[in-house]
C-alpha cells in the first residue's frame, strides 16, 4: 500500500514537471515575434480595388512558423517584431505574394479530352480541380472556350497581383523548443 501510495505521489510530481516545462516553453507574449516561432494571425486581405480575397473570420487564425516558407514572401516577413494583439496594414507586391502570370501555365485542351460528364459542366471563368501524376489535386480556371479548344490557367488565382493585408497578432509560441517535445508539424501550442 505504501509503495503504491509513493508511486502515484511521484506520477503527479512528475505530471507537474511536465506541465512546468511546458508553460516555461511558452513564448512570453510581451516578446515580439522572430523566426522559429509558431504564430497565430487574425487577417484580411484584400485586392488594391479593396475586394476582400480572404479573412481569418472564415476560418479561423492562420498558424505558422515563422521563417518556415508555410505562408508567402510578404505575409512572413511582416509579422517579425510584432507582439501579440498589434495590429498592422501591409502592401505585400506580387514578386513577394505568388509572383507573376506564367504563360507556360496556361494550357490549351482539346474539349474532346475533356470527360464527357463533365463538359457541360465547363464554363468560361469556372474551374476544373485537374489530378496531377501523383494523384494531387490541381485547380485550373477556364480562361476561355473557343472552337471546342478550352485554355486553361494553372497559375495560382492571385498570381500577378499586389496584395493587402490588416494583420493581428493572436498569439506566439516557441515553435522550435515545441518541436522537441511534439515533432516537425507541431501545432499545439505548448
Amino acid at each position: 500500500m505504501v509503495k503504491t501510495q509513493k508511486k502515484k505521489t511521484e506520477k503527479k510530481i512528475e505530471q507537474k514537471n511536465k506541465s512546468e516545462v511546458r508553460t516555461e516553453k511558452k513564448a512570453d507574449k510581451s516578446s515580439v515575434v522572430a523566426t522559429g516561432h509558431l504564430v497565430s494571425v487574425d487577417y484580411v486581405g484584400t485586392l488594391d480595388n479593396g475586394e476582400e480575397f480572404d479573412a481569418s473570420k472564415n476560418n479561423g487564425p492562420i498558424k505558422f512558423v515563422v521563417g518556415k516558407s508555410q505562408v508567402i514572401k510578404g505575409f512572413d516577413d511582416a509579422v517579425v517584431g510584432m507582439k501579440v494583439n498589434e495590429k498592422k496594414k501591409i502592401h505585400i507586391s506580387k514578386e513577394n505574394a505568388y509572383g507573376d502570370v506564367n504563360p507556360q501555365l496556361m494550357h490549351q485542351v482539346p474539349m474532346d479530352k475533356i470527360p464527357e460528364n463533365i463538359r457541360s459542366q465547363v464554363k468560361e471563368n469556372g474551374f476544373l480541380v485537374l489530378q496531377g501524376h501523383h494523384g494531387q489535386h490541381i485547380p485550373a480556371k477556364v480562361e476561355s472556350i473557343r472552337d471546342n479548344v478550352i485554355t486553361l490557367n494553372l497559375n495560382h488565382p492571385l498570381a500577378g497581383k499586389d496584395l493587402n493585408f490588416e494583420l493581428t497578432i493572436a498569439d506566439i509560441d516557441n515553435a522550435d523548443e515545441c518541436k522537441d517535445e511534439c515533432g516537425d508539424s507541431c501545432s499545439c501550442n505548448k
